[in-house]
């Protein structure tokens, strides 16, 4: 299920991004910025890593009212409506904690059936143990795609999914057996991609149409600029 901002909460994304960018000490809206942008439009006050250990369970953001959960991502891309485009989720390596998931050994000559099987039991895994940890009822994606200019941006806000064994068809992408690919079985829709020398795991998104989209003009402000406004502020504040 795809979800919709509010008309204030759209604004607030907008608002946060141009405010950001114009930031000359940062340089691109990713990590922890995103996710203070989400907050901030959603919001919620959220963990500050300045005074907190960053936590590295799944839920980058959490409300802690309504139970809802983001894993929060940022990619750049040249995105149009129904556009597919993939990005990492997890470090998956299935081959060394094979006998941890209950499959005993595999390696590149296992069938591939039983290492996609063993991929999705390890993100689900992630998925529902860091739910419990995080007290989240609600799991969520947000994904901003960013044009490169940083002019255009795109807000993706979905139900995170996840599937059975059987949904899914496996295999290898060469003789070398360098990729895995796991493609959907009613539409043969690619849905994950996985490199064992990395132990890289993607998942496969498609941009709905109808997503929803927000333009700004970048406009930097100089570094002594903002000292010289910001730090007043902050002096006043002790």
């Amino acid at each position: 299920m795809q979800y919709l901002l509010t008309d204030e909460e759209l604004l607030k994304m907008k608002n946060g991004v141009q405010t950001a960018l114009g930031i000359p000490f940062i340089d691109a809206i990713e990590d922890y910025i995103l996710e203070a942008i989400w907050e901030y439009a959603k919001d919620i006050n959220g963990i500050d890593p300045l005074y907190n250990i960053r936590s590295k369970k799944l839920y980058d953001v959490v409300d802690e009212k309504t139970h809802i959960g983001w894993s929060v991502k940022s990619i750049q891309w040249a995105f149009r409506p129904e556009c597919t485009f993939e990005l990492v989720i997890q470090r998956a390596n299935v081959f060394k904690k094979a006998a941890d998931l209950g499959f005993g050994h595999l390696d590149r000559d296992s069938d591939p059936q039983e290492i996609g099987a063993a991929l999705i039991k390890h993100w689900s895994l992630k998925v529902n143990e860091d739910a419990i940890a995080q007290n989240v009822t609600d799991k969520r994606v947000m994904i901003l795609l960013k044009s490169a200019d940083n002019r255009r941006f795109a807000v993706l806000e979905e139900d995170l999914k996840l599937y059975n064994p059987d949904e899914l068809v496996w295999h290898w992408t060469n003789a070398t057996k360098t990729g895995l690919q796991g493609v959907r079985k009613d539409d043969n829709a690619l849905v994950y991609r996985w490199y064992p020398g990395q132990t890289q795991f993607f998942e496969s998104f498609v941009l709905p149409a109808g997503t929803q989209e927000f333009t700004i003009e970048p406009i930097r402000m100089r570094k002594d600029q903002v000292v010289d406004r910001l730090l007043p502020y902050l002096q006043a504040l002790k």
